[in-house]
């Protein structure tokens, strides 16, 4: 029987977006560098421009460099036609970052020479994650979870900060059935939201469609029953784990239910119809029992939980 819920330099490039980062912890900012911190400071030079995929100027871009060593650094501004330059610096390894508005953020690493180093060209990509957004929660309305996944990966591929992209292509693998595919985007998810109810919701129930019973009850467990206000929320879950025979999981969430809303009537159903399947009928009966003096006659399992009451001996 089954229930129902109720409900030269050497260049290692990495292309980015996110939040700009505090990669020093005293960043100047000027157009000579005769005072800058003596941990950074040489011989070295270095020059580059910064041109957008169109190949055309990118001006005001701010170019941040960081001395590996000593972790601190400064920035440049470039110029008019997008070049800029860094003079009295000091040769080892650096991480630069190019920021520019509308455009994704580009991080190198840079190993700088002796005296003069070969100029640096750096490419901005445009940003259009506003206009990819806009298509990709169209596809999904209309149902092409594929579709709207390929655009959505486009965003985060760009704005891997953006970590609630990870709930929307977990949407779209749900969608197919795809279920360890979601979890694998509702994990990436819930490591930037450890606690979004209906994250661990959604992954408790597609580790359940995978058979993965102790990993349902790890999300479940992670959920706060204080701060819930429907006792649906754990009461579905159970009724999904009473459906696949975990009855025993089952009851232990019915068990959190019941202790945090003592008054609502289908936990009880639930539990009592799980301890009967578990054989303990004399805790199931008192479930049921209670059941019934909280239930309006109209519940829809009230005559269900007359009939299992006149059959247990």
């Amino acid at each position: 029987m089954r229930i129902s819920a109720c409900a030269s330099a050497r260049v290692a490039l990495i292309v980015l977006v996110a939040a700009q980062p505090a990669l020093a912890q005293r960043m100047r900012a000027g157009d000579s560098f005769k005072d800058k911190v003596a941990a950074w400071r040489g011989d070295a030079q270095l020059s580059g421009k910064v041109t957008d995929d169109e190949g055309k100027d990118v001006p005001d871009a701010k170019v941040t460099f960081i001395f590996a060593k000593s972790n601190d650094g400064f920035f440049a501004t470039t110029k008019k036609n997008g070049e800029f330059s860094a003079k009295d610096i000091k040769a080892g390894e650096w991480r630069i970052q190019v920021d520019a508005p509308n455009f994704v953020t580009v991080r190198q690493n840079l190993t700088i020479g002796d005296s003069r180093n070969p100029s640096l060209a750096v490419t901005l990509k445009r940003d259009n994650s506003p206009e990819l957004l806009t298509k990709a929660e169209a596809l999904f309305k209309a149902g092409q979870n594929a579709e709207a996944r390929a655009e959505y990966v486009k965003v985060l591929e760009a704005h891997p900060d953006l970590t609630g992209i990870n709930r929307a292509i977990a949407f779209t693998y749900g969608r197919e059935g795809h279920h360890p595919e979601a979890l694998k985007y509702l994990d990436l998810a819930l490591a930037a939201n450890p606690d979004d109810r209906q994250l661990l919701q959604l992954a408790a129930a597609s580790a359940m469609q995978v058979s993965d019973y102790p990993r349902a009850m790890g999300y479940l467990a992670k959920i706060d029953e204080a701060t819930l206000d429907d006792p649906a929320v754990l009461a579905d879950a159970a009724v999904n784990l009473i459906n696949k025979n975990r009855t025993a999981d089952a009851i232990t969430v019915l068990d959190r239910v019941i202790a945090r809303f003592p008054a609502a009537p289908e936990p009880y159903f639930y539990r009592g119809f799980a301890r009967l399947k578990d054989g303990k009928n004399a805790d199931g009966k008192a479930d049921l029992e209670k059941y019934l003096t909280l239930a309006p006659a109209s519940a829809p399992q009230v005559a269900q939980a007359k009939d299992l009451l006149a059959k247990i001996k």
